[in-house]
């Protein structure tokens, strides 16, 4: 476990805090959800599966916390009031596309990559 935030502190480190150009073209591995992980699935798996789908995909850092957004707020209109909460702050740590976890930020795309930059608009 050392290992790991040691590993992912000097990627970010190194990395310089810039991202690669968001990709056009789909990840290499193939789309596949556990529903909510570490989480019962109970009446809100397909804000999970959703969620599960942004995740696959990555993106940019503010694409990450708008999913995790939605992830909260569908779960709210299922009624439940606490325990978006708790799957937001859990997504918040444990989802971070740094980490080598099978559910991480663009876990369809090799590990590190998952966070992305937006393309570099034309100056018109």
């Amino acid at each position: 476990m050392r290992l790991l935030v040691i590993t992912s502190l000097l990627l970010v480190i190194i990395s310089g805090c810039s991202f690669p150009s968001k990709p056009t073209e789909p990840p290499e591995k193939p789309f596949a959800s556990d529903g909510c992980s570490c989480w019962p699935d109970w009446d809100y798996y397909d804000c999970c599966y959703n969620h599960d789908k942004d995740y696959w995909w990555g993106g940019t850092p503010q694409e990450r916390k708008e999913s995790d957004l939605r992830l909260m707020k569908c779960i709210s209109e299922k009624g439940h009031t606490i325990l978006p909460i708790f799957m937001y702050i859990g997504v918040r740590i444990t989802g971070h596309g740094w980490l080598p976890t099978p559910f991480r930020w663009g876990f369809g795309r090799s590990w590190p990559e998952g966070y992305y930059s937006e393309p570099e608009k034309a100056e018109e």
